[in-house]
């Protein structure tokens, strides 16, 4: 499976991995096995604060404002980017997929911009500059190329998240 870590912003090329999952392994187990240590928010411990230490003024109590976060990203087998609907510590990972978390650090949450080739942890595109210029380039290319998900998906989903998690508590009591 292929691991990618875009800082953007932060600093840094995209780092990609291939690791091998187990049976069993999340998405976190997938950064953890490529070296990407993952930091959670203390009061939600599913929800990743910081990789591999950045962004380093993060306060990591409470979540992450809306435009300044790490948005979590996974493929199917074909390669194509979708953001994760679910956390990274609640996703289950295969052999054939990627995984991927991207600095977000304004209102546009854009798909990673490596672009995984035929074989796992093979990118054909290995930064973002180099997948960026050849879109731009291409007309053609620019019709199957992802678009942004809108502003208000990340912090929605967020929310959703909560609310289910509020509505298994109560049940609970």
């Amino acid at each position: 499976m292929t691991v990618v870590v875009e800082p953007n912003a932060l600093g840094g090329g995209p780092e990609v991995s291939c690791v091998h999952p187990e049976e069993g392994d999340t998405g976190a187990d997938a950064f953890e096995k490529a070296g990407h240590p993952l930091t959670f928010v203390t009061s939600m411990p599913s929800v990743v604060c910081r990789v591999e230490g950045r962004p380093e003024e993060a306060g990591c109590a409470q979540m992450p404002p809306a435009d300044a976060y790490w948005s979590l990203w996974i493929t199917d087998d074909s390669g194509a980017w979708s953001y994760a609907s679910r956390n990274v510590t609640e996703i289950s990972v295969t052999s054939g997929q990627g995984v991927a978390f991207t600095w977000i650090d304004d209102d546009v949450v854009t798909a990673p911009a490596t672009v995984l080739g035929d074989a796992v942890g093979a990118p054909s595109s290995p930064s973002p500059e180099s997948s960026r210029e050849d879109s731009a380039d291409s007309d053609a290319d620019s019709t199957s190329a992802p678009k942004p998900l809108p502003v208000w998906v990340a912090p929605a989903g967020i929310l959703v998240l909560f609310a289910v998690a509020g509505l298994v508590w109560w049940r609970r009591r």
